[in-house]
């Protein structure tokens, strides 16, 4: 028996005129792992409230089965600030045990040494993770994980992978994380353009399925296209044909003027016949092709040294705890360095000593002849939220057909180009400040952890577009698969001091 089913359901937010999506039926099993995808905004955390009840369909139905649990990151609350890590999260489960809830907090890279630290002391990531543990140890029917990796460092992320299967409930997931879907989805709920589609299979069965699915729409539409004007021509050719014939000769003996209209008029006929089997073909339908982020040529970016960063004897500590001495390493021009390692490393700290944020605690960043550094933080802190994102671009190249463009084929069209940045969600933000680094002419680029709310299409898309560009990149990223197809180099730092 499913553990929830939808029926024809659609759901239209009050101030909107049109359907968020329509028509979506699905249902979920016991033992069911589901990965649902799809472009930011198309309403996945929408669906996700549906399911608990927190929203109700405007039309059709979605059941649950009688008694069900379902357990999401929205009912898991923050703690009281003075409250103990580890009761928070073992209060998740009926009985409390707090072996087990330990080993899930170590498993997530909460080591046992902050198992005692008041929920106050935690940073924002460490809560997340702390909340994702609590989640886990909650009995359920079905699981609700929106973004589970997006604060897990590798080690995190391959714990999560191999729980998983151990976990009784059935899983549905909310992930822009190639290789975390590719591990744990068996089957694909894909939300794109108002609809849902249901691929029974895991996902890269579901990659294959798309790309053969466009391919075949594309042939349709281009076959339809061709019999299409096909018969047009002929039937033209026919109408051009019954004209000539309609004129009878004026040569004695070739027949009366009453035979060529009669024969003029059969080829009509003909010609008519061809043009209404054409009109009823049932007319195949264009594919709809989300714009690609359009290909610069880069001439806005200046030409930098062959040495545009080399950094000498790093050191950083905060108290006791040493994330890295002695650092040193050069770029050269073109170079893709990806800073890897643990939560906690001191891999963002990085970046923002790079960028002149942090000040060492010892040795220098010696930046070269022509260097000019970009950065992206994790949070778009680079961003004034009052601006509008338009204005956002502007200000960093007043050009505002290319700005105007790049926002639309991040899907930030129309009236959404003029939204003020904090009034967007994060995926949006992260557009907005990768599209202004991108305008912006520096040739070194510090990227820390740019995709984590970005969906699957833009992180492609961007990827693309980097690997075009012609200056430095030092890069922080939990995605293997965007690490693979962008960096050229690795750093990793290690497990800090304590």
């Amino acid at each position: 028996m499913s553990l929830l089913s939808a029926s024809r359901t659609a759901f239209r937010h009050p101030a909107m005129p049109d359907d968020l999506f329509s028509d979506v039926t699905f249902d979920i099993s016991p033992g069911d792992r589901i990965a649902l995808v799809g472009p930011n905004g198309t309403g996945k955390t929408t669906l996700l409230k549906l399911m608990t009840g927190a929203l109700e369909p405007t039309e059709g139905a979605l059941v649950r089965r009688r008694g069900l649990c379902i357990a999401t990151m929205d009912q898991v609350s923050e703690a009281p600030p003075d409250r103990r890590l580890l009761d928070h999260v073992a209060a998740a489960e009926p009985d409390g045990a707090e072996w087990r809830a330990a080993m899930v907090l170590e498993g997530l890279g909460l080591p046992a040494e902050i198992h005692d630290a008041p929920w106050g002391t935690l940073s924002a990531g460490q809560r997340s993770r702390a909340m994702l543990a609590a989640l886990l140890v909650a009995p359920a029917d079905l699981l609700l994980l929106d973004e589970p990796t997006n604060h897990l460092d590798a080690d995190g992320r391959a714990w999560l992978e191999a729980w998983l299967p151990g976990v009784d409930a059935a899983i549905l997931l909310v992930s822009h994380d190639r290789a975390f879907l590719e591990a744990t989805a068996e089957r694909i709920f894909e939300l794109r353009r108002g609809a849902l589609t249901v691929h029974e299979g895991g996902y890269d069965f579901y990659r294959g399925a798309r790309a053969l699915a466009e391919r075949h729409a594309w042939s349709a539409y281009e076959g339809q296209q061709r019999r299409h004007e096909a018969a047009s021509r002929a039937a033209d050719k026919r109408t051009a044909l019954a004209r000539g014939v309609s004129k009878a000769p004026d040569s004695p003996g070739l027949g009366d003027k009453a035979f060529y209209k009669a024969k003029a008029s059969k080829i009509e006929k003909t010609a008519k016949m061809l043009k209404a089997r054409a009109e009823r073909e049932p007319e195949a339908p264009k594919p709809v092709l989300d714009d690609a982020i359009p290909v610069f040529d880069w001439d806005f970016v200046r030409r930098s040294g062959d040495l545009p960063l080399a950094v000498r004897g790093l050191a950083k500590a905060y108290g006791d705890r040493r994330l890295f001495n002695g650092l040193g390493f050069e770029l050269g021009r073109g170079e893709r360095l990806a800073v890897l390692g643990p939560n906690g490393a001191g891999k963002s700290t990085l970046v923002r000593i790079l960028m002149g944020l942090v000040a060492p605690d010892a040795g220098e960043v010696i930046w070269g002849h022509g260097a000019q550094p970009g950065w992206f933080g994790q949070e778009a802190e680079q961003l004034d939220l009052r601006a509008s994102a338009l204005d956002s671009l502007l200000a960093v190249r007043p050009d505002q057909a290319r700005a105007r463009l790049l926002l639309a084929c991040l899907r930030l069209r129309g009236e959404r180009a003029f939204q003020t940045v904090g009034s967007m969600s994060a995926g949006e933000r992260a557009k907005v400040a990768l599209a202004r680094l991108l305008l912006s002419g520096a040739n070194v680029l510090l990227l820390d952890e740019p995709t984590n709310h970005l969906d699957l299409d833009t992180r492609e898309a961007i990827e693309a577009t980097l690997a075009t560009y012609p200056g430095t990149i030092v890069l922080v990223s939990h995605d293997p698969r965007f690490v693979e197809a962008i960096a050229t180099r690795t750093l990793t730092l290690g497990e800090p001091s304590r």
